[in-house]
This record gives structure tokens, sequence and C-alpha cells, in this order.
């Protein structure tokens, strides 16, 4: 589905759900979510219905398995001892762990088997398998086995309707990207019959207009300069190679945020909100502050199904005992936020392929994160003793300069599709850097005309400038919609054609959705 169809098939079903009954628009949006998948290839539906039946059936489980456990155990109270009812208890809760793990290993195990088969046939000297990913297929995976775990931990009651259930899993807008929903949040908003708000449509659709112009005014023109220097990367020294990570970092932070602007702004069309996933990350001071603010969803499921539950394994508790006898009591604290985040950003790594490149990347962010948080203590000390300069301006945009370029390093491996080609192009980044290939002639060469680095300049500086007025606290969106309607119509008619003069070149990138199947 191009990116016209998918604004037009949304159009049109917020304008069916407002003139469906109140009580009937929840099954509407189950309705045409099921429809937008099926366009999207019939052979990809039965995972879907895999991941909303085992993980609906699995939680209802381990809820009636709670229930049973929690009569069985206030039955039997008064006539054990201690010790008992605490084996008991265990003995219970072990029913509800095989449930959480069989399922999670079914989902999970699909998801693999889809993702990493053939890489690993291949690898192997096999032939691959050539299985194509259904859309969004990790989104509603880690989505649905997120809800799965909150029901295991008591967070959340089980759903007893597999069709509420199932319109959690499939409501179309995240399926092409995310964000990764949590149920206590998105199922009431679902469910809700929602009434006509002209107000909030005007927001969805402001929000659907900004994400589409990062889309295809900016990511899809980047696309030939990145496209033509990574893929051909032998030719070309530091200087074109570093322009060319900086135009990946845009594209790719211009794709994936236009197009969750792009889906909150449809699921706004329906009164939902969607759960935030990108607050200015480029503004970030620490690595660490990147990743809170880039794919904030993903980030939130890993802290706590993953980052959580491991630093607080017993194994890790030991460890950092241990550690305290013989490096201090400082490293011993730090520790389990060190191994977590490691463990966190290889999982991270893998989960965008199963190749040596996405490892390397998921390795050099968790190991500077690791090194981070062992380190916090004297960066505390070090601001204690210098509190004037660490809370100066020119501190500030030295912190955010050094973070984006910790991050555009780790870029070099997240866009080469082999590891050895990452590690050429830093090295000719510091050895053959070739300033003088940089010229208007080698960019028009790799399929960008003068009209589209003009355009692509313009558009970019409009983005950091609306950008640096969130950071600073401007609520834009609202500012606009808050002007007079003459006013507020003009800012947008002028937008809109701005954008419509910016599509007519045809030498710009067309690329689809960079996330859309992972």
């Amino acid at each position: 589905m191009s990116l016209y169809t998918l604004i037009l098939f949304a159009l049109l079903c917020a304008g069916l759900y407002y003139v469906c009954p109140l009580r009937l628009r929840w099954l509407l949006l189950l309705l045409v979510s099921y429809a937008f998948y099926a366009y999207h290839g019939l052979s990809a539906l039965p995972f879907l219905l895999l991941t909303t039946l085992s993980t609906w059936a699995g939680a209802l489980l381990i809820g009636r398995l709670s229930a049973r456990s929690k009569a069985e155990l206030k039955e039997k109270k008064a006539s054990l001892t201690a010790q008992e009812r605490k084996a008991l208890k265990a003995a219970l809760r072990r029913r509800e762990r095989i449930v959480l793990l069989c399922t999670l290993l079914l989902n999970f195990g699909a998801l693999a088997t889809l993702k990493y088969a053939s890489p690993v046939l291949t690898l192997a000297g096999f032939a691959p398998l050539n299985l194509l990913l259904p859309l969004g297929i990790s989104f509603y995976t880690f989505q649905s086995t997120g809800y799965l775990i909150d029901v295991y931990n008591g967070k959340t009651a089980p759903q007893r309707n597999p069709l509420r259930f199932a319109l959690f899993v499939s409501f179309f807008p995240q399926l092409i990207q995310g964000p990764i929903g949590r149920y206590d949040q998105l199922a009431p908003q679902l469910e809700a019959p929602h009434r006509f708000d002209l107000d909030g449509i005007e927001r969805g659709l402001l929000l659907m207009l900004w994400g589409f112009f990062k889309k295809k005014v900016i990511a899809d023109r980047a696309l030939p300069l990145v496209s033509g220097v990574f893929g051909a990367q032998e030719g070309y020294g530091g200087a074109m190679i570093v322009l060319a990570v900086l135009g990946y970092s845009l594209q790719q932070y211009a794709d994936f945020s236009g197009g969750i602007d792009l889906v909150t702004g449809i699921a706004e069309l329906f009164g939902i909100r969607l759960a935030p996933n990108f607050k200015r990350p480029y503004f970030a001071v620490s690595l660490g502050d990147f990743w809170r603010r880039w794919h904030i969803s993903l980030g939130a499921w890993m802290r706590d199904y993953v980052f959580y539950p491991f630093a607080l394994t017993r194994p890790v508790s030991r460890l950092a005992k241990a550690a305290k006898a013989r490096l201090g009591a400082e490293v011993s604290r730090a520790l389990p936020a060190a191994l977590g985040n490691i463990l966190v950003f290889l999982l991270v790594g893998i989960w965008h392929g199963a190749t040596a490149n996405y490892v390397l990347w998921g390795l050099y962010n968790g190991l500077i994160l690791a090194a981070s948080a062992l380190l916090e203590p004297a960066y505390k000390r070090f601001s204690d003793r210098h509190g004037a300069l660490v809370k100066s301006n020119a501190f500030h945009v030295v912190r955010v300069l050094r973070t984006f370029m910790i991050v555009n390093i780790g870029w070099y491996f997240d866009r080469c599709t082999r590891a050895g080609d990452a590690f050429a192009m830093l090295a000719r980044t510091v050895t053959d850097f070739r300033p003088a290939q940089v010229s208007g002639e080698l960019l028009l060469a790799l399929g960008l005309s003068s009209r589209d680095l003009f355009i692509l300049a313009l558009a970019t500086l409009l983005l950091f400038a609306v950008s640096l007025a969130q950071e600073r606290g401007a609520q834009v969106r609202a500012w606009v919609l808050s002007r007079p309607l003459a006013l507020r119509w003009l800012l947008l008619l002028g937008f809109i054609l701005f954008i419509l003069a910016t599509l007519v070149s045809g030498s710009a990138g067309t690329g689809s959705f960079m996330y859309a199947v992972f």
C-alpha cells in the first residue's frame, strides 16, 4: 500500500467510523484493520492470528490459574505452616510460568524463524528459505507479549473477548511501524465509542501533514545520496562518507519519526492517542538520553521486560556482591545496569538483523552505555566540583555535539550491509578525507538535482527550527491551531502548496517506510 493509498484509506475509514453506530465502532476498527492487513498479503494473516490467539488464550489461562491458586491458598492457609504455604505458592506459580514461557517461545520462535532462518541457512552453506516478513510482525509480537507478561505479573486483567483483544493487536495505523502500545493505555481507547470532534480531527490532520512532509520531502530526497555512497563506498573519501552518514542520520530520523507522526495523526482521527515514540533525539546530551528519546516505546519495552528482569536476577545480584568486595560499592551498584545495557542493545542489534554489522552496532551502543553507568559516580563528583561549568549553555552544546558524533559513528555499522565495509569507511574517514570530492558535480551524479539539494537544505532547516522550538517548550501544533481561522488555514495552505511543489521532481528517491517489515 503506497503512502497516498494509506492516507486515503485512513480518511475513508474515519468517515465510516463517525457514521457507524456508537456501540459498533470498535468492531468497525477491527474489520478495517484486518482488511488493511489482508491487503498487504493474505499469506501474512496466519501469523497475525497465531500471535493474537496464542497470547489471548495464554493470558486467559494464566488468569484462571492465578485465580485458582489464590482460592487454593486461601482454603489451605489455616492448615499449613509458613514454609508449606511458601512451597505451595511456588508450585502454583510454576504452572503459570510454564504457560508464559510456552506462549513466549511460540511467538518469538515464529518471529525468529521468519527473520533469521534464511540468513542462518545461508551462513551455514544451505539454500535460503526466502521467507517474507509479514508487515509489522515485530511490533505486534512485542505488543502482544508485553500484554501477556503484564497479565502474568498481575498488572493487567486478561481480556475475555477475543475480538476486543484482536483489535488491540491489529489496530491498523500502528501495524506499519509501531509504536508498541501498552494494553492498559491503548485498549480502553480502542473500545471507547469516540464522538466526532472537529478540533481533534484537525490536530490529527496537521500531524499527518507534518509526518508526510518529513517522509516525502526530506527522507525520500536524502535517499539517493545515502544509497549512492554506501552502495559504492570504495570510490569515496572520508568527506563524502561523512556527508552520507549525516544524510543517513537525517533520512532515518525523518523516515521513522515522519511515519510515526503520520500513524499517530491517523489514530487521532478516531480520537485515539498512541504512545509517543520520538522526542527530538538529536538534542540529547548523552547516549542514554538519546535512546530515551528515540523509538521510546521499544526502549520502554526493553526496559520493563528485559533490562529490569535481567538486572534483578540472582546471578547478577551475586555478581554485584562479589564485585563489591573487590572493586568497591560504586562499581557494585552500577554493574547490574552496565550488564543490562549490554544485553538489551545486543538484542536490539540482533532484532535489526542477524548479521555482524548489527551485532557490532548493538555492542557499540551497549558498551558505551555500560561504561557510562560505571563512570556515573565520577561524573557526579565532577558536576559537584564544577557546577557552574556543567550548567552553562556552552557545556550543554558540547554534550549535544558529542552525543551526535557518538550516535553517527554507530550509524556506520547500522547502514553498512557488512561489518568490514563499516570499518573500512571509518578508516577512510580518518585517513583519506578527500574534501575536494564534496562538489556539486558529484552530488548531482548521485541522482539529486540542484533543485533537490536546495529543497532538502530548506526542509532540513525548517525541521530543525520546529524541533528547536519544541525543545525549548513551544507547543507548535497547538500554536498553529490556536490562530484565527483565516490565518490558520492560510498557514496550512501555504505548507500544503510547499509540499506539493517539492513533489514535482522525479530525481528524488521514493523509498517505502524503513521499519515497515521489522
